[in-house]
């Protein structure tokens, strides 16, 4: 059989999960009898030469990159294939390629690129090159080098992802995930495709338009059933932009799991103005069928901000949500942005007195934070470049463009010092826990709750300086070696 080598880079996490993007473009080529290997830095040693030996005798390499830190490493691979095996074509896909596809195919050891939804188009480039052609004129949603010439084909529309085979998450050592993950054991997982909204500072229309396919809920629970039999799942974390675009087909897949006796958990993600529409029945029979996290795009607690990002959300469902969920056993997890174009001081003040407000409303709700960084194929990117956002100009600058630590013209110096220690100190107060954290017991359960309600305390104050609290947690994290249990949280 016909070989195809596929690499995912490394997030730079502790964490680690079968890489879904690559074992949905996977799913053609298998059926079709192609020898798929998946390699994951994540879990691979010396993923490079991994990389290499795997591609000896495939038809071709594909490397997913994601804006920031993943493309380092798709580089470094790229680089590395083209010097062992210059014969083997080297395909780049993924959000970043799909977002600006000619300069990823500038870089010199990219051959061609898949632009957008990926499952087919890559198959016909595998077919293409398999019979030994490397012209790749006509193939729907790519593009390609022809001596010094980019070429580019039509883009392709949405595949149904009901028309998909299923998922061959056998590709990939799920028993070296559960190992980085101390035991744990969770996948990802999509139920659907695409959002309706249009929030100015997100790029997902870029790939899906703003279009929302559903995969069919029963084939939905089917797949998930088996998968946890499969792998003794403990938790599957669904990553669909919006998981009640619809509730009723949320509420069929809730009642389909319960029927079929599941028993892990799940995360979702969606808005807070969609549980508001969903009754305290529903809202607790999502919670029976294993709904124990949702994850929310509150991104400000500025109205005005908000206004700016095209984001229409009234910050009264935040509260009603955080406490409902609070009732069912669901803990709400909230993501912010800090450093958007308008936001201002009083706009900062505005965002952790939501904070506040939502950490009473809900002891456990906790919030993830980011820098806001200006993705190209966003309806903001023309204002964050007008505002003095330097655009990198090869695949490689992209690399240093990370959402955690982005410094933007508006944003830097003592400026973007103290959004650091607010970010620090949201960590500290409202537990921004991950997928899989580490239970504190004894007298660390202790410091913890201690640093936790000191931390709310300032930040209600806004008084972040001399953040002693922060340096002293760092020093020991440092220090600390031993191993932990991991737990889902």
């Amino acid at each position: 059989m016909p070989k195809v080598v596929l690499f995912f880079p490394s997030y730079y996490s502790d964490e680690a999960a079968p890489p879904l993007a690559l074992i949905h473009v996977a799913a053609p080529l298998v059926e079709k009898g192609y020898d798929v290997r998946i390699v994951d830095s994540a879990v691979t040693p010396d993923s490079v030469n991994a990389v290499v030996n795997e591609a000896k005798d495939a038809v071709c390499v594909g490397i997913s990159m994601v804006t920031g830190p993943m493309i380092t490493q798709g580089v470094e691979v790229a680089r590395a294939v083209r010097a062992a095996l210059p014969h083997v074509p080297i395909v780049a896909g993924g959000w970043h390629a799909s977002i600006l596809p000619a300069q990823t195919l500038r870089s010199p050891s990219i051959d061609a690129v898949v632009k957008g939804q990926g499952e087919i188009t890559f198959l016909e480039i595998v077919e293409r090159y398999a019979k030994g052609e490397r012209d790749l004129t006509g193939i729907a949603g790519s593009l390609f080098k022809r001596g010094d010439e980019i070429v580019w084909n039509p883009d392709r529309g949405y595949t149904d992802i009901n028309a998909l085979p299923r998922r061959p998450f056998h590709l990939v050592d799920f028993e070296a995930y559960a190992r980085k993950c101390d035991g744990t054991r969770w996948i990802l997982y999509c139920t659907s495709h695409g959002c309706p909204w249009d929030c100015s500072y997100c790029s997902n229309a870029s790939v899906y338009g703003r279009n929302w396919k559903p995969l069919d809920p029963t084939e939905a629970v089917a797949e998930m059933r088996e998968l946890e039999d499969r792998y003794r799942l403990e938790m599957i974390d669904i990553i669909d932009d919006n998981y009640l675009v619809r509730r009723d087909r949320a509420l069929e897949i809730a009642e389909g799991l319960i029927r079929a006796n599941a028993r892990f958990a799940y995360y979702i993600q969606t808005r807070t103005d969609q549980i508001d529409r969903v009754s305290d029945e529903d809202l607790a029979t999502l919670a029976r069928s294993g709904l124990r996290r949702i994850f929310f795009g509150l991104e400000s607690g500025s109205a005005k901000v908000m206004r700016s990002v095209n984001k229409r959300l009234d910050f009264e469902t935040v509260y009603r949500t955080a406490e409902r969920c609070g009732k069912v056993g669901i803990r709400p997890s909230f993501n912010l942005i800090f450093g958007l174009p308008a936001e201002e001081e009083e706009d900062l003040r505005d965002t952790l007195a939501v904070v506040d407000r939502v950490g009473r409303a809900n002891p456990e709700a906790d919030f993830f934070t980011n820098i806001f960084s200006p993705y190209p194929g966003s309806p903001i990117w023309p204002q964050a470049i007008e505002r003095g956002v330097r655009e990198p100009q090869t695949l490689e600058e992209w690399a240093d463009f990370h959402p955690k630590i982005q410094v933007l013209p508006w944003l830097n110096g003592v400026r973007h010092a103290r959004i650091q220690r607010i970010r620090d100190y949201i960590r500290m107060g409202y537990s921004a826990r991950q997928m899989v954290i580490t239970a504190p017991t004894g007298w660390r359960a202790w410091a913890r709750a201690s640093l936790r309600r000191l931390a709310r305390w300032r930040l209600r104050l806004m008084w972040v300086r001399f953040p002693i609290e922060v340096w002293a947690l760092r020093a020991y994290k440092a220090m600390r070696r031993e191993p932990q249990t991991a737990v889902i949280n």
